[in-house]
């Protein structure tokens, strides 16, 4: 084999010994010769690469340090560059206020969202945040297992902050502990700010609501009070002036609060948003003659009559445009009249006629109207036969085989259909939709147990697609008594059933390719 010569760049050539390594017999001449050539030269070339790796060493410590320091001041010319430190104030407050106003309320207590660590980035913003009075005036303090010990100075200091503008107060309280009632004691006394107010409390908090400083909420306009167990309770007499000092307020929201037309001093005549759970439906109609500028009312009850209410007059609400009734509310609908009603949500029993009724003594042009009836009756088609004017229709029924459900169903789909000139209508000459003319969004949550029987499904897809191809304005015939209404295509359809996905359904997927938006979910 033949020996590199040392040297600093020289490559070395190793003899292979490896046969060496198997026995313990001594190398023969030759071969010890070759390996002590080949010691002498390894034994050279090593003080070389020593030498080389402390040049490198020394090399790579200086390159990493000096790497440190590009890459710090990089990061520093760009903070100082950076655009962001150009933003005139009036564009940060703006882009604070739609981040911070896109999200729920943050605690006040928690330093670590909200407002309180922007204040924290740099003194210009500081300086900023904490000249705007209005990023202050969302006070929140949800329910907490704990609460700080600082929880009363970081209350008065947020208050603080706010100024004297309008404030949006919201409190949650489950425990008697002191430190939540000195809370709230704390916002009691700014009530001469509060704008909108949503308060979830137990009962013997009213206490602090019956002060005097409760009294002077003027500018109080909305109202969210959630009282705990208060139908186990008794209100004081105290608290059934609560709020005569609010000569502002127009909404209330009311839950777990037993109601009379004395509860918590509110001045009905002048709201126009009412919003209230009460167990008994007899209790609100007291209350529905005083209220007579509501503009949307949201009524839930959880019991049938205890008792029929003392006269049979009916409740003009003349100015009232959106209507909701709950659980066993609807059977309000037969004292009451809404001729200005756009929009109607209710659950219906399975008999009985109150929304038939109401919608005839309301001529009303109803435009949306959403119903559950579960199980279903023959009532819904009967009501809808005085809702021409309704462009937006919802159903949740439910169809049961062997009962009428089934049959009432049935007809529903048929009195739905869009008959074409001679296509079988009963007039013979004259196209027509035997109800709803105007409709152009149906949404139908369907339960049945056999799902294709009882389903329709050919009558349902023969009604969507006879719908979607209303041609529009129909002409007008003579004389004038006998002119067509104005139809309208069905530009919506949304189906949800416990049922697998049925042959005539692929007529579906057709129709939404000719335009009509159809939304099916099977369960």
């Amino acid at each position: 084999m033949s020996k590199a010569m040392p040297g600093r760049h020289s490559i070395i050539r190793i003899p292979n010994i490896a046969d060496h390594f198997h026995t313990n017999e001594p190398p023969d001449d030759v071969d010890v010769q070759i390996f002590s050539n080949t010691l002498r030269s390894a034994q050279d070339r090593e003080p070389f690469l020593l030498e080389d790796i402390r040049y490198l060493k020394t090399a790579l410590d200086h390159h990493i340090e000096e790497l440190s320091r590009v890459q710090q001041t990089i990061r520093e010319y760009k903070f100082v560059l950076s655009p962001v430190r150009r933003l005139p104030g009036e564009l940060l407050m703006e882009i604070f206020f739609q981040v911070l106003g896109s999200e729920d309320p943050e605690d006040v207590l928690d330093f670590d969202r909200g407002l309180w660590p922007l204040t924290h980035v740099c003194g210009n913003w500081r300086t900023l945040i904490l000249n705007r009075t209005s990023f202050w005036t969302t006070v929140s303090l949800p329910g907490r297992m704990h609460y700080p010990p600082y929880a009363v100075h970081i209350l008065s200091l947020f208050l603080e902050r706010s100024g004297s503008r309008p404030i949006f107060v919201e409190f949650t309280c489950r425990d008697v502990a002191s430190l939540p009632q000195t809370l709230f004691a704390v916002l009691v006394a700014q009530s001469s700010r509060w704008e909108t107010c949503r308060l979830r409390i137990p009962v013997f908090l009213t206490t602090h609501l019956s002060s005097r400083s409760i009294e002077r909420a003027h500018l109080l306009r909305h109202l969210d009070l959630n009282m705990d167990l208060a139908y186990s309770s008794s209100l004081t007499t105290t608290c059934n002036k609560i709020f005569t000092g609010a000569p502002a307020l127009r909404s209330v929201k009311l839950t777990g609060i037993p109601l009379t037309t004395n509860s918590l001093g509110l001045r009905w005549s002048y709201l126009t948003r009412y919003n209230v759970a009460q167990d008994l439906p007899e209790k609100h109609l007291p209350i529905l003659r005083l209220a007579n500028g509501l503009v949307e009312c949201t009524i839930n009850c959880s019991l049938p009559w205890r008792q029929e209410p003392l006269g049979s007059d009916i409740v003009p609400l003349r100015k009232l445009q959106r209507l909701q009734l709950e659980g066993t509310a609807s059977v309000l609908l037969q004292y009451l009249a809404a001729p200005a009603l756009l929009s109607l949500k209710v659950v219906l029993p399975e008999t009985g006629d109150s929304l038939k009724t109401f919608l005839s003594r309301s001529r009303s042009q109803l435009q949306e109207l959403e119903i559950e009836a579960i199980p279903m009756g023959n009532n819904i088609l009967d009501a809808l036969l005085n809702a021409s004017y309704l462009r937006r229709l919802a159903l949740n029924v439910s169809v049961h085989p062997g009962h009428r459900q089934s049959i009432v169903f049935k007809d529903l789909l048929v009195a739905l259909k869009y008959v074409p000139n001679g296509g079988g209508s009963t007039s013979g000459s004259t196209s027509q939709c035997n109800i709803l003319p105007h409709l152009g969004e149906l949404a139908l949550s369907v339960y049945t147990i056999s799902s294709r029987e009882y389903l329709y499904a050919d009558e349902l897809v023969a009604m969507v697609a006879s719908r979607s191809k209303v041609p529009g304005k129909m002409k007008e015939q003579v004389p004038v008594q006998d002119q067509i209404q104005e139809h309208v295509q069905l530009k919506s359809f949304t189906l949800e059933t416990n049922s697998y996905w049925l042959p005539p359904f692929d007529a579906f997927v057709e129709l939404n390719q000719e335009g009509l938006q159809t939304n099916i979910h099977l369960h």
